[in-house]
């Protein structure tokens, strides 16, 4: 009859252990969850992979539109080398400086 007894005791203590690793895991889940969402726009953020952000069809030359990243204002990442100047001659011929199109940067279009 003692180890019944027993038995039941550890069973006790291996249920209790069980509830508190659950408790600390969903407490360390609720703490990642809400500190990963920075990182994840961070991750999707144009301008943080040397994207412009521009106007739909209004890519600075050298760069081409994707969607895989976002932008504010309903605008397109533009993702390239885009060549930024200050006056139209600074850019090709036959091209012209867009400026503050894209922010605070001026390209050419």
């Amino acid at each position: 009859m003692l180890t019944s007894r027993k038995a039941d005791a550890n069973m006790w203590w291996i249920i209790i252990g069980a509830v508190i690793a659950l408790i600390v895991l969903i407490i360390l889940l609720v703490m990642f969850t809400g500190k990963t969402s920075g990182l994840e726009r961070g991750l999707s953020d144009c301008e943080g992979k040397g994207g412009v952000c521009a106007n739909s069809g209004e890519c600075p030359q050298n760069t081409l539109s994707s969607s895989a990243f976002s932008c504010t204002e309903s605008r397109v990442c533009c993702i390239g080398t885009p060549k930024e100047c200050i006056f139209d001659s600074d850019c090709d011929k036959g091209r012209e400086c867009a400026n503050n199109n894209y922010g605070t940067t001026s390209y050419c279009k």
